[in-house]
């Protein structure tokens, strides 16, 4: 994301922790936390928590207090169920003012009045005659609530983004399209199309919050084939629209007891090849990787990677 939200991001310099990042993922009913762990040249995954999102502010103040945490590195990623993504023109102005002109273009699209905070990421490919931009809006309220709670916590804040763009730093960095789809307990499907670690298309896919809870055969009933259909669409529009090649692969990150089966389903309809999305990362023994820990575990690592598409 560019530099809108940055002006919120304050600084401080204090003494150095010995854990190198933590990632804090804003869900609706929960707060996500993942810490890393630097090891010589290695970075693991060393703890991992779940906080109410009920007085987070006190539940995580009280938690970096307990484990040690104090000025650890912090990247906040809010969770898709907690935020929408407007695709709009692109003002024709500077880029030094386009944070603020987009302010004003995406105001009236917000399902409130209160003063608003927005970011954005730009498009790599477009159709044919369009200028548009992708914006994210918070109101300005609960960006300073987000940003006050961190350094309350005694955290060091460094970025806040999205879930979008975390994922497509989780994704090989490569020249074949690759689309991603990712859903918390729950919420809608966040289906993304990335490639050279850029989003190329983005939607969210509704209708499918119980997924979790489908059997096989419910799966094998129509659901399935529901997906694969808007999975096609997505691709099609992908090669049509946006004249590029071919997605080469199909990755997954959804909760759900049968997902090797999902799997085989959407490879058999959409003749792609079909994964798990799961972040390389090594961790000690009692910790072990789920779905949901998707967003925290990626923003713990934009300290190794870097501020996301940060311009």
């Amino acid at each position: 994301m560019h530099a809108g939200w940055r002006q919120y991001i304050k600084q401080r310099l204090k003494k150095p922790s010995k854990y190198y990042s933590i990632g804090l993922e804003f869900g609706i009913d929960s707060i996500q936390v993942s810490v890393l762990l630097k090891d010589k040249q290695t970075v693991r995954w060393v703890k991992q928590q779940l906080l109410p999102a009920h007085e987070w502010q006190k539940h995580l103040k009280n938690y970096v207090s307990d484990e040690s945490l104090a000025n650890t590195p912090c990247h906040v990623i809010l969770a898709a169920s907690k935020y929408q993504v407007q695709q709009v023109d692109k003002p024709q102005v500077d880029d030094a003012e386009l944070a603020q002109a987009l302010v004003w273009t995406v105001k009236d699209l917000v399902p409130h009045q209160d003063d608003i905070v927005v970011d954005y990421f730009d498009l790599p490919a477009q159709s044919a005659g369009a200028n548009k931009v992708n914006v994210v809006a918070l109101t300005q309220a609960e960006m300073q609530q987000i940003t006050q709670g961190i350094h309350d916590a005694s955290l060091e804040l460094k970025s806040v983004g999205i879930l979008e763009l975390v994922v497509a730093d989780l994704v090989e960095n490569s020249d074949d399209a690759v689309l991603t789809l990712v859903q918390e307990p729950g919420q809608d499907i966040c289906l993304n199309i990335i490639k050279r670690g850029d989003i190329y298309f983005s939607r969210r896919l509704r209708g499918y919050e119980n997924l979790s809870t489908f059997s096989e055969q419910e799966l094998q009933m129509g659901v399935g084939d529901n997906l694969s259909v808007e999975i096609q669409r997505s691709m099609d529009y992908f090669e049509s629209q946006l004249r590029q090649a071919p997605v080469k692969k199909i990755l997954l990150s959804i909760e759900s007891p049968h997902i090797d089966k999902l799997a085989e389903i959407m490879q058999q309809l959409t003749f792609m090849q079909v994964e798990a999305l799961v972040p390389e990362i090594e961790s000690t023994d009692d910790l072990f990787y789920r779905t949901s820990l998707v967003g925290s575990i990626g923003a713990a690592f934009m300290q190794q990677n870097g501020l996301v598409h940060e311009k």
